[in-house]
């Protein structure tokens, strides 16, 4: 799947925020992940390796450019219902919102990619 480089942010930190919510730091430019923990543990879970899988390519983000993460249908449907998750536990603004659960739709099975 290409997303923006919102899109993919978005899904981090759902992502995060569902499976290991200290891994958020605030900064003074907003948030900051620590991957260190999930990358030194010796056991990874499907979310951990997820999550590792998302790092490199939003490490290569510049503005205008799609980034191309390709998912299968168990990441697809883990990161739909992280969305989820996260629409129902704060609020967002409208426009947030709004991609996010245009997000959920594209990741659901069988919808266009």
């Amino acid at each position: 799947m290409t997303f923006t480089s919102d899109e993919l942010i978005l899904l981090l930190l759902s992502l995060v925020r569902l499976t290991h919510p200290t891994m958020l730091r605030q900064d003074t430019d907003g948030f900051t992940v620590d991957f260190e923990t999930i990358e030194r543990s010796a056991q990874k879970g499907d979310d951990e390796l997820l999550l590792l899988k998302m790092r490199p390519v939003l490490e290569m983000a510049n503005e205008g450019q799609g980034l191309v993460l390709d998912l299968s249908r168990a990441e697809s449907q883990r990161l739909a219902y992280s969305l989820g998750r996260l629409e129902v536990i704060q609020t967002w603004p409208a426009d947030v919102l709004a991609m996010s659960q245009a997000l959920r739709h594209r990741l659901m099975p069988g919808n266009d990619r």
